[in-house]
């Protein structure tokens, strides 16, 4: 029976045209389509991302919740990716009749390879049921390949003691362990009846090996997938939680000449701390250990409990998890002892490096109180961290301690810097040394706290801290605000504040001394091409016209005529460039006038004797501008102008002088309608073209900034803006 609905059929063709013209190489191959799984999951995953023609027929060996699918030939298993067929527009059968296939029918599946998350699969376009057939043999779990994912999408056997159990979408999610390795296994509901007797019980599970990936696509654990309640079997039941071996409470996994494998061990103690739902401390003398329980069933400190669990190097230290708590008295509960984070790291410092157990014991999981400083408090309410994290210092040693649970307004109400008495609980961290030793070495210890009782102030920090005079917050320096440090770091500060003073007095006289040289420099350059070379030019058109004078009555047609004519044009358009450059070069001050007077006067000269609308926008109050700020905006202005009108031949100037939203910053922008140009293309300095290289730095030596922004036929933008501080102004 054919999955396409009659109304789909065309569809699925354009969907296949639409597929293979994506993907030229499906075309070329149209005609040789894989037809065994093998072969699939032999393609790499550059091979598989080409579409590859795929026309198999298998069984279908698993069904999940949204569309997915496993389906298994006489050569391997592989993955069915519907969704991601419908994602990307190539299925085209009936979502009903999919809806409707179950475990153990015979489909004929016409598609694309896929490289998919993990391994290759198919990416189906139409699914035809052929029939039913009883489902592969599972092949019997191989643990280098199981664990590495090697029989991903393949029907197993797999055998394990349950560790935990908790419900998942279609039955339940057992988690295992086998061959020192964990997995988990989903089996229908019916399967378990009463599924806690499956706890610490041997069994075997027949189903789909899956893989969870992280994103690079890396397997971090198998899975099965079962389909029947059969294909659960206990094999060993499960010994009753308090009848497991009684083991020491420092020692879970100890040496044993036959290792006793992974089922449940018993501890039994007094309660130190419980946090229902999550964890426990069990003490008993000099022993303690941590215990991790999903139980919400309360207990108080001194109650005395027996709790049986799976022994997990957690932390490099033994700890019971999946743990089931009985109470069975009451007891003292263990009082704190006085020892600090130091004196710990460093008896498991000395045993380790002789090879030895710690002596009278490592203290992890003890309860002890010491002295610290208050470094910080961190507050992370997301419900997975502990509610407040405290860094302390401790002697030489940062320490942090949390509060897992509880009222942290106490916690809260700490200042920086309190000396404080701290009770808690020892949580060791081991990392393993370059050096190769045999032991690890607990390098950094974490404090539970029980609740905010655990703090107590011994000493407020003082106010003359560090924190208060220099107004920054140094976690660390909060300990250390005595008054010499504070004297030093105000010296380095008044130091600093002096030379940069002096730096900056030093700038902004040497730019007042460059403005004033500028000016002169510019007049007596205009001064000098006005009386030498315009003058010369001038002798030079009069000698032209006495030449011009005596050929009266020759033919105006003839060679002579023609040359004085050209050159008498070509004089007359250098003396009128000339006059420009020389009336450019002249400086403009401000003369008792306002920024935006000044500027529009000089406009409305330079654009004496051409067709160019000016627009003169200054809005606001902006008297108060240094005449030295006012002046070098006024030249830079002037260049800028000077260029629209020489170049961009416009029809229109706007100019806008005007407050910024940067405090004490006044900005100048000029405006043209000409005919624009690619800016990085114009001339530069090494063409001789000095303009837009001299507006860019003198606006830069006055700290301000200078933007550009011009495209072809879109006229030009130029932006100055400078800060209106003051500046040396009594040089001549």
């Amino acid at each position: 029976m054919s999955l396409a609905h009659p109304a789909v059929e065309p569809l699925r063709f354009a969907a296949i045209l639409l597929w293979t013209a994506i993907c030229p190489l499906a075309v070329a191959r149209a005609q040789e389509p894989i037809t065994r799984i093998a072969d699939v999951r032999s393609l790499s995953r550059e091979e598989a991302a080409k579409a590859l023609p795929v026309r198999v027929r298998a069984v279908v060996t698993w069904r999940g919740l949204r569309d997915q699918l496993t389906v298994q030939d006489e050569t391997s298993g592989v993955w069915v990716f519907v969704p991601d067929a419908r994602k990307h527009g190539v299925w085209a059968s009936d979502d009903a009749a999919f809806k409707a296939i179950r475990v153990g029918e015979v489909l004929e599946i016409e598609g694309v390879s896929y490289p998919g998350g993990y391994a290759p699969g198919i990416m189906p376009i139409t699914l035809r049921r052929v029939g039913e057939q009883p489902l592969p043999s599972a092949r019997p779990m191989d643990p280098m390949r199981f664990f590495n994912g090697a029989e991903d999408s393949q029907r197993v056997e797999v055998r394990g003691v349950v560790q935990g159990l908790q419900p998942a979408e279609t039955g339940w999610l057992l988690e295992l362990k086998a061959n020192f390795n964990r997995f988990t296994a989903e089996v229908p509901k019916s399967a378990l009846p009463d599924p806690m007797v499956l706890v610490d019980a041997e069994v075997r599970v027949t189903g789909v090996a899956v893989t969870r990936i992280n994103t690079r696509g890396e397997i971090t654990m198998p899975r099965v997938f079962s389909s029947h309640a059969d294909e659960l079997v206990i094999e060993v039941p499960a010994v009753p939680p308090f009848e497991a071996p009684l083991a020491k409470l420092d020692r879970l996994l100890p040496f044993r000449p036959e290792p006793i494998g992974p089922h449940r061990l018993r501890v039994a103690g007094v309660i130190t701390y419980a946090l229902p739902g999550k964890f426990l401390y069990v003490q008993d003398g000099d022993r303690a250990v941590r215990v991790e329980t999903r139980s919400p069933e309360e207990f108080r400190a001194g109650d005395r409990v027996e709790a049986a669990g799976f022994a997990e190097m957690t932390r490099s230290v033994g700890t019971l998890v999946g743990a089931q708590v009985r109470k069975i008295g009451t007891g003292i509960a263990p009082v704190a002892i006085a020892v600090g984070p130091e004196e710990i790291i460093s008896l498991n410092d000395a045993a380790m490096r002789a090879g030895q157990l710690a002596s009278p014991h490592d203290f992890d999981g003890h309860l002890i109180r010491f002295r610290a400083t208050l470094l910080a408090v961190q507050a992370t309410p997301d419900g997975k961290q502990p509610a407040r994290r405290l860094t302390l210092q401790s002697g030489e040693m940062i320490v942090t301690a949390a509060l897992h649970a509880g009222d942290p307004t106490a916690i809260d109400a700490l200042q920086t810097g309190s000396e404080l008495e701290v009770t808690g609980i020892v949580q060791l961290e081991y990392t393993p040394e370059a050096a190769p030793r045999l032991s690890l070495m607990p390098t950094r210890l974490e404090v539970v706290l029980r609740s905010g009782a655990d703090i107590t102030v011994v000493n407020a920090p003082s106010w003359w801290t560090t924190e208060r005079l220099l107004g920054a917050v140094a976690v660390v320096a909060a300990g250390f605000g005595a008054a010499l440090i504070w004297v030093r770091q105000l010296r380095r500060q008044v130091q600093r504040k002096t030379q940069q003073l002096a730096t900056e007095m030093s700038a902004r006289r040497d730019a007042a001394v460059e403005f004033q040289a500028t000016l002169r420099e510019r007049n007596r350059l205009a001064a000098n091409l006005h009386d030498t070379l315009l003058q010369t030019m001038g002798g030079i058109g009069f000698q032209i016209g006495a030449c011009a004078r005596e050929m009266t009555g020759m033919n105006p047609d003839s060679k002579p005529v023609a040359l004085l004519t050209v050159a008498q044009r070509m004089l007359d358009h250098s003396v009128k460039e000339l006059r420009s450059s020389v009336w450019a070069l002249r400086s403009h001050p401000l003369q008792g006038k306002s920024l935006p007077q000044a500027l529009q006067e000089f406009t409305e000269r330079a654009c004496a004797g051409h067709q160019i609308a000016i627009e003169m926008r200054s809005p606001g109050y902006l008297n108060g501008v240094p005449d030295f700020v006012a002046g070098n905006l006024l030249l830079a202005a002037q260049e800028a102008v000077h260029n629209a009108v020489k170049y961009a031949r416009p029809r229109k100037l706007t100019l806008e002088v005007r407050r910024t939203e940067k405090r004490g910053w006044i900005a100048v922008v000029i405006r043209d309608d000409g005919i624009g140009f690619v800016p990085g293309t114009e001339a530069g300095a090494s063409e001789g073209h000095f303009g837009l290289s001299g507006m860019r730095e003198r606006i830069e030596r006055l700290d301000g900034t200078f933007t550009l922004k011009s495209a072809p036929g879109q006229g030009t933008s130029i932006h100055l803006e400078v800060p209106m501080r003051a500046y040396d102004e009594s040089i001549a």
